[in-house]
């Protein structure tokens, strides 16, 4: 009679360890989860940033490299080929 109480002593003894490292691991995953929900909101917020001052040129480096083109003013002969 002994023996069997042992033995359902350790049966219980292992489903809490079991059940500990399940919880601990699943915690795990949702704080990465989180973390790379985190990330990606972080990303996108810096790569729309980025590309509204590309397309404005409003960058630090836009000082660096000038578009130096001026526009012809157009004539009759631009506008209506003969």
């Amino acid at each position: 009679m002994k023996r069997l109480r042992c033995k359902r002593g350790q049966g219980t003894i292992e489903t809490v360890f079991a059940f500990i490292i399940l919880v601990i691991l699943v915690g795990a995953m949702i704080n990465v989860w989180f973390w790379f929900n985190n990330q990606m909101v972080e990303r996108q917020v810096h790569y729309n940033d980025t590309r509204v001052a590309a397309g404005t040129g409003r960058t630090p480096y836009s000082n660096i490299v000038t578009w130096n083109y001026v526009a012809e003013a157009p004539t009759e002969n631009m506008i209506i080929p003969r």
